[in-house]
């Protein structure tokens, strides 16, 4: 699973909410839920718009070989893919917030220092 702090999930979560049109509940969202609502969604996206799909995977910058393994692995065993793949975007994302907040520059004087 995760260890981000729990405003990182529930930015994540918002962040689903509006990338993949998702509803998510009010109020703090645990890992496992967030995971679940997102497979349902990936679920709908395989099954009906895969462009969309593939579309999302790229924009979100998920490692395409991470998800073919999934894939396989899915198919090898009989399994879903969807809460895997949910799992990687989440992670994909919690480590972008991460590093944004890692590489903050409030403490700069002024806009003119910043990159």
């Amino acid at each position: 699973m995760n260890s981000f702090p729990a405003p990182y999930l529930q930015e994540t979560a918002t962040w689903a909410q509006q990338t993949f049109e998702v509803s998510v509940p009010p109020g703090n969202i645990s890992y496992n839920q967030l995971e679940e609502i997102l497979g349902r969604r990936l679920e709908y996206l395989i099954s009906n718009d895969l462009q969309q799909f593939i579309f999302l995977l790229y924009r979100i910058d998920v490692a395409e070989k991470k998800v073919k393994q999934i894939l396989a692995y899915a198919a090898q065993q009989g399994t879903d893919p969807y809460r895997p793949i949910a799992a990687l975007i989440i992670e994909r994302q919690l480590q972008k917030i991460a590093s944004r907040e890692a590489f903050r520059q409030d403490n700069l004087p002024d806009d003119e220092e910043r990159w």
